[in-house]
């Protein structure tokens, strides 16, 4: 299969019938953004969008999938090879996966180990002296806030999107590439929050105290501004 092809193929049939990329978004309940991407090999269309095509134009799944109309006597051989290949692909998606959860946790052992044995002498201290608990308390919720970011970003890269809101991603026509991207998007927030988490256990000092909540803001406010843009490239919009 390939996208370029699938894309061309669809814009081929669209332009027999003399319709614009408004007029088949309308057909198909999508937006006109989606048949662009579409047309341009961005991404394929999902299966219910597969589905429509092949019975507007009148052409098969396979015939779509291939970017070109087929003989029936080839339409098996064609159909187990775009099989063949879906298969190959999701394995090929799978174990990228896998090689990527296993980075990101290594990664986050990483990151927080220090802020950990930092913690964990300074907790020790404060239950002898008494001070410093604020900080330590902060540090704690920013480990746990960071962990659940990084966990929720992992799992919709994963390709689960149940954790978002359907408007999220209503429009989405690409859902692969798209949970790959908000999901690392998501992932990467939590960047800056286990920077904070290590500096808060030195924010009596004032200068870490400006700077590591500087970090914090900054970080976030990139993560929103690329998370947005992601959803205005897949899904035309937040909502």
């Amino acid at each position: 299969m390939d996208a370029t092809k699938c894309g061309a193929f669809i814009a081929k049939l669209r332009n027999e019938r003399e319709m614009t990329q408004k007029d088949l978004s309308e057909v198909l309940n999508v937006s006109d953004k989606a048949i662009s991407r579409w047309e341009t090999g961005k991404g394929y269309p999902d299966v219910s969008s597969l589905m429509a095509l092949s019975e507007f134009f009148s052409v098969s799944v396979n015939e779509l999938l291939s970017g070109k109309r087929i003989d029936i006597e080839k339409l098996s051989t064609t159909a187990d090879e775009n099989v063949l290949e879906a298969i190959r692909k999701n394995e090929r998606a799978n174990e990228k996966q896998k090689k990527q959860v296993a980075i990101y946790t290594l990664l986050l052992i990483i990151a927080i180990s220090p802020v950990l044995i930092i913690l964990a002498k300074n907790l020790f201290e404060a239950f002898k002296t008494e001070i410093e608990v604020e900080n330590i308390l902060t540090s704690v919720i920013s480990i746990v806030i960071a962990a659940a970011v990084l966990i929720v970003g992992l799992i919709i890269k994963g390709g689960n999107l149940s954790l978002l809101h359907s408007y999220h991603y209503k429009n989405v026509t690409d859902v692969e590439n798209y949970s790959g991207a908000i999901g690392t998007a998501l992932a990467e927030m939590s960047i800056p929050i286990i920077i904070h988490s290590f500096l808060s256990l030195f924010y009596q000092v004032k200068v870490i105290s400006v700077v590591g909540a500087a970090i914090l803001l900054i970080g976030l406010i990139v993560s929103a501004i690329r998370i947005f843009k992601i959803q205005a490239e897949y899904n035309g919009g937040l909502f």
